[in-house]
């Protein structure tokens, strides 16, 4: 009598699985920046105020970050890949329709639904990956996260310039003369309805590759079962503190992602000396803020991928501390780069960018496959606490980063408790908080919170990493 596969066993030809499944996630990753990319022109064309972009971004992040823990759960409750699928199918289907919103609320639902379809297909895919990786996890999972991260910078550099291309009429003339559409914007948009056939294609390679793949690790509960008290504590604080860096990371990469929007249409503003961005401007500000974003995803991709390959157990703790500090020094100096003469100002702010996003992203990988590692027999659950159950709160980081620029004396939305509250401060910090402190300001403050979270990591148990990696 023939007995029942194991749960936990590795399907056949896995390296084919965790190669489609890699792809998956650039196709992904190219949808979840579509809406990023071309926020500044989506701003013109349906008249969002900064507040709004600040909310748009932190609803994506709440709704892409609250949906992965309990698609986690459930994954490994059920032992089933299909939740990741289905979210895969949704990203694709709301993403691609971004362009049919007709005002903000269409646009923040259409928006947010999308981002949990992303953030749905990750945990199931990231623990796949690590499964599939054996004692080549953490390789793997550095390859799976840099195909995000090339996604990401596919989805910020291409969208603003298919989209452009899409518009009726639109020409480029020279590399400094910004795409020129004559005819109404949004047809660029809605062309973006084109990506959809491509992502429901990878869909089905996805489910396809990963849907015969069991959840449990053959031998991981007995595993566990065998540690002392003092190892099991030990394994779950890592985890822990490993989660309050990530949390402290995101909200620093969100935070950026709001401020390089704003940094790419002061900078078009400045240099055509005008008083506000229309559709022209909104497209040439929409390129600069696509090859920010794309910076930041290629520092994360690329200090992932090395660290992924060359980095030992022994060492793990101190990129934790360390990286984040140097993110942070670059981000400081992204206020003095603004002063320099046009696009040696452009390109100095993509290299601090790039820093920045080693110093934030690079070791978010290592958190994933080190989680995984520690706690063995919950390997969706911790890749969904590393990845979107500390995405859900960097929230905080747009919302907040827009506060400190431009204060809350012009918005009617704000409760009137919490404007007594702010009365209550003293001056200096109350007119700050009312009146805004500017973007400069804005960037420093984003730096220390980078910092926070490497100091954070100097509580990680170095005696558990090691230990995990045995």
């Amino acid at each position: 009598m023939s007995s029942a596969p194991d749960p936990g066993s590795i399907p056949s030809r896995p390296k084919l699985r965790a190669g489609v499944t890699i792809g998956a996630h650039f196709v992904v990753d190219v949808f979840s920046f579509v809406g990023i990319a071309v926020l500044p022109m989506l701003a013109v064309l349906l008249d969002i105020r900064p507040e709004q972009k600040a909310l748009l971004l932190a609803m994506g992040a709440v709704f892409s970050g609250m949906i992965q823990p309990l698609v986690a759960w459930a994954s490994d409750k059920l032992d089933t890949r299909a939740l990741g699928t289905i979210g895969f199918v949704v990203a694709v289907l709301c993403i691609g329709n971004l362009g049919m919103a007709r005002n903000f609320t269409e646009l923040a639902i259409l928006y947010s639904l999308g981002a949990m379809g992303v953030g749905a297909f990750h945990p199931p895919a990231a623990a796949t990956v690590g499964q599939l990786g054996g004692a080549r996890r953490s390789a793997y999972v550095a390859v799976f996260f840099l195909a995000g991260m090339v996604g990401g910078i596919v989805g910020n550099v291409f969208t603003p310039m298919y989209v452009g291309w899409m518009t009726p009429g639109a020409v480029e003339a020279t590399l400094d003369t910004p795409m020129i559409p004559a005819g109404d914007a949004r047809q660029g948009l809605l062309a973006v309805r084109w990506f959809i056939p491509i992502g429901l294609l990878g869909a089905f390679l996805l489910a396809r590759a990963i849907h015969g793949s069991g959840h449990r690790h053959h031998g991981a509960h007995e595993h566990q079962n065998s540690w002392e008290p003092r190892e099991r504590r030990g394994r779950w604080i890592a985890v822990w503190v490993m989660y309050a860096s990530n949390v402290l990371r995101f909200t620093v990469n969100m935070a950026l992602v709001y401020l390089f929007t704003e940094w790419a249409s002061r900078s078009v503003l400045e240099l055509n000396q005008a008083q506000e961005l229309n559709e022209q401007l909104g497209i040439e500000a929409s390129r600069i803020n696509g090859m920010l974003q794309a910076s930041m995803q290629i520092g994360m991709g690329a200090g992932g991928l090395t660290l992924g390959f060359i980095l030992a157990a022994r060492f793990e703790k101190l990129v934790f501390v360390v990286l984040p500090m140097l993110g942070a020094l670059s981000i400081t100096m992204i206020p003095s780069m603004s002063s320099f003469d046009g696009e040696l100002a452009r390109w100095s702010v993509m290299g601090a960018a790039v820093l920045s996003g080693i110093g934030f992203g690079a070791v978010i990988p290592v958190s994933l496959s080190l989680a995984q590692r520690l706690l063995p027999h919950r390997t969706s659950l911790v890749s969904g606490l590393m990845l979107g159950g500390a995405w859900a709160l960097s929230f905080v980081g747009p919302i907040g980063a827009e506060i400190v620029q431009n204060g809350l004396s012009q918005k009617p939305s704000v409760p009137s408790f919490a404007l007594k509250l702010v009365d209550a401060l003293p001056s200096g910090l109350r007119d700050g908080l009312m009146n805004g402190y500017g973007l400069d300001t804005t960037f420093y403050c984003t730096a220390v919170v980078l910092a926070i979270a490497g100091l954070i990591a100097i509580f990680l148990p170095h005696r558990c990493i090691l230990s995990s990696a045995n």
